[in-house]
């Protein structure tokens, strides 16, 4: 028999939010989108009893989804605000975009897997996450997409982009 997710299971949910806080995670608005967002539908079947369990886990081609706490760790650096667009590089399962998007007023995702990109937009918009788009392409074909990358506020500093090529890197811009 299969054990109910923790995203559906009260003691569990818990359980994974006072983890979030007991690591130090204490942004309110961090809290509540790691709340809201059920991460058992961002994993493969055969992990969902581990959804919440605070390790990275595989996902298709070869690559992970992020544990929870460097989820919540990495939105809560960004200081994502209501009126911010915010793009993220490696879309993966679509989790962080998800997150990100109770957050922002729009996400744009870029993923350079297609397997990946098209099965985070289906799963995203069948959870009704209607402002995020999930892109294929690095680079940018329209003009808002371009006044994105040249109005940029806030950029992760220069040091931080020679730590990993795979680790995920977002912009947030004021609107």
């Amino acid at each position: 028999m299969r054990k109910q997710p923790p995203g559906d299971d009260s003691v569990g949910r818990m359980q994974f939010m006072l983890a979030l806080r007991q690591r130090g995670i204490s942004d309110a608005a961090v809290l509540r989108a790691m709340d809201e967002v059920p991460r058992e539908h961002f994993v493969e079947s055969r992990f969902i009893d581990s959804a919440y369990a605070d390790q990275a886990l595989p996902i298709a081609c070869g690559q992970t989804i992020s544990q929870p706490y460097v989820v919540a760790y990495m939105t809560e650096q960004l200081g994502v605000a209501p009126h911010h667009l915010v793009l993220e590089v490696g879309t993966g399962s679509g989790y962080q975009a998800a997150i990100l998007s109770r957050l922002a007023r729009e996400v744009v995702s870029v993923e350079r897997y297609r397997t990946l990109a098209e099965a985070a937009r289906i799963r995203l918009a069948t959870l009704g996450y209607t402002n995020v788009e999930v892109r294929t392409s690095w680079l940018p074909n329209s003009r808002r997409m371009e006044s994105w990358f040249c109005r940029s506020a806030r950029i992760a500093p220069r040091s931080t982009w020679s730590s990993s090529r795979r680790s995920k890197r977002a912009w947030s811009k004021r609107a």
